[in-house]
């Protein structure tokens, strides 16, 4: 992983956490975006993203989460993001509509209720 982003992954049940730190943009968005299908894996069925340690997230972030959605609701699965209310990339999220395609919450608690409420109990 480069300087500027770190990516952690933990399980929660049938629910994968992902938490990004530092910085998304083009120098790195595709390499964010392997750390984070690498730490997913294949069993969980709804993926919350926590990017409330993100400084700075530019366009070719905001594509990765687009493609990430994409991704996931083509194989079923949920994505959920993190990103608290008043942070510059809270806006920028904001700005571009995403919040309209992708859930967000400003809690991670929250983020992961949701998340849970929307998978089938029939799913492993």
């Amino acid at each position: 992983m480069s300087d500027l982003a770190r990516v952690e992954g933990e399980r929660q049940g049938r629910i994968c956490l992902i938490r990004v730190h530092g910085e998304i943009d083009l120098s790195n968005a595709h390499e964010v975006s392997s750390a984070i299908g690498s730490a997913m894996g294949q069993e969980a069925r709804g993926l919350v993203v926590d990017l409330s340690d993100i400084t700075y997230l530019d366009s070719a972030g905001v594509a990765l989460l687009l493609r990430l959605a994409e991704r996931l609701r083509s194989r079923r699965r949920q994505l959920h993001l993190v990103v608290p209310r008043g942070s510059p990339v809270r806006r920028v999220l904001d700005f571009t509509g995403l919040p309209r395609v992708i859930p967000l919450d400003a809690r991670l608690e929250d983020a992961l209720a949701r998340c849970a409420c929307g998978l089938p109990d029939n799913l492993t």
